[in-house]
């Protein structure tokens, strides 16, 4: 896990245990330092690489050299500012809920092993790709010199800042999205055990003679939590998964206000960069046609990442919907069909999503519109390149 402490804690906002990062404070002085460098010199430097200002326009040029610079600057600020109160919402929430339910040491496994399977193919992706392209600057363009380089190594320490808190943000959707999967399989074992004293009524005083272990395990008797109905067990159950499917979604809250001026504006830049890397190596037969597909590839994996994460805890935590309404159909009593009722009521009643500070939602709804707006854009451009020719 050292590879992961590493990352985190020279680009992130938090550490491994979400504790908040001091030393992101400098990095991230020196970083805005490095993205008003690049803006201020994008277009006269950018020109001294080989056949860039004579492929692109010079429009086109500036908007490929400052997207990349901009939405760092703005999404590192939004971060940054929003890092401090939102970590403790969010850290309070899960705490509050793992008082309830701790998690196993198999959840934890799988936490470590999805973490660091994210963090590795991210850097094995970028660390090669940026590496390969330093080196055939600085060995093949005649007209590379110190301010080339520098803007260059600029670049790829942003890029790799982006993709740091991108990491950050899908480990922690992975983590909500376990919690929401355990209260699923509780309500699914809770339907189960309906189910079967409604086609089995002869089990049913035999059931409740001596509770289930795992209706029993998951009541909880302390000074924050006091069931209502002690003489109602299968009450007490639902009113506790009523709580920690709360205290998830508070969590999903903190989650949006932390990093959703980040995603938003990843998903944008990588957009664009994967639509102008396209649009290039249409028009200009590079040096590595290897780079541009490894470039590609890095934009496709952090998108697919982000979008697809967001959208799988959203749909998972929305599954307890008909999981309700399926052991409500059911024969219980009054009292769990309340709270089965306050339990739905609380769902409805919510917002349960990912999204870009409310411009547009995560979910695989994007990729397809992604697909038709830069199948759209690249039919442009190339009517432009040809008028230009």
């Amino acid at each position: 896990m050292w590879l992961i402490r590493a990352f985190w804690r020279l680009c992130g906002v938090f550490t491994m245990d979400l504790s908040y990062n001091k030393f992101q404070n400098a990095y991230s002085a020196l970083l805005i330092a490095t993205c008003i460098y690049n803006f201020v010199n994008a277009s006269q430097v950018i020109c001294k690489l080989d056949h860039w200002c004579s492929t692109f326009s010079s429009t086109l040029t500036a908007v490929y050299d400052r997207v990349l610079t901009s939405a760092v600057f703005f999404s590192r600020i939004a971060v940054v500012y929003e890092c401090k109160p939102n970590m403790s919402r969010y850290q309070a929430t899960i705490r509050a809920f793992e008082a309830y339910s701790p998690p196993s040491a198999t959840e934890l496994r799988r936490h470590r092993a999805f973490s660091l399977a994210v963090v590795a193919t991210c850097l094995a992706v970028i660390l090669p790709t940026n590496t390969i392209c330093m080196y055939y600057l600085c060995r093949y363009e005649p007209n590379s010199d110190a301010s080339l380089f520098a803007y260059q190594l600029f670049m790829y320490v942003q890029n790799l800042s982006m993709c740091c808190i991108e990491t950050q943000f899908v480990v922690q959707c992975f983590k909500v999205y376990t919690k929401f999967h355990g209260i699923n399989d509780d309500l699914k074992r809770l339907k189960d055990e309906n189910l079967n004293r409604s086609e089995y009524p002869f089990m049913s005083s035999a059931g409740s003679s001596s509770p289930s272990p795992s209706r029993s395990a998951v009541v909880y008797d302390k000074d924050f939590y006091r069931p209502r109905f002690m003489s109602h067990p299968t009450a007490n159950t639902v009113e506790l998964l009523r709580i920690k499917h709360w205290l998830i979604r508070l969590s999903i809250d903190a989650l949006n206000n932390l990093f959703g001026v980040h995603m938003g504006l990843s998903v944008c830049y990588l957009w664009l960069m994967a639509l102008f890397d396209i649009y290039y190596e249409m028009f200009y037969n590079s040096r590595s046609g290897l780079l541009v597909y490894c470039w590609l590839l890095q934009y496709m994996l952090r998108l697919l990442l982000i979008i697809l994460m967001a959208h799988f805890t959203t749909k998972q935590a929305l599954e307890a919907k008909s999981l309700i309404t399926d052991t409500n159909n059911g024969s219980m009593d009054s009292s769990t069909k309340e709270e089965l009722q306050l339990f739905i009521n609380q769902i409805y009643s919510s917002t349960i999503e990912f999204n870009a500070y409310d411009f547009f939602t995560l979910n695989t709804q994007v990729i397809k519109s992604a697909i038709a707006a830069g199948a759209t854009c690249l039919v442009i451009l190339v009517q432009f390149h040809s008028e230009r020719n």
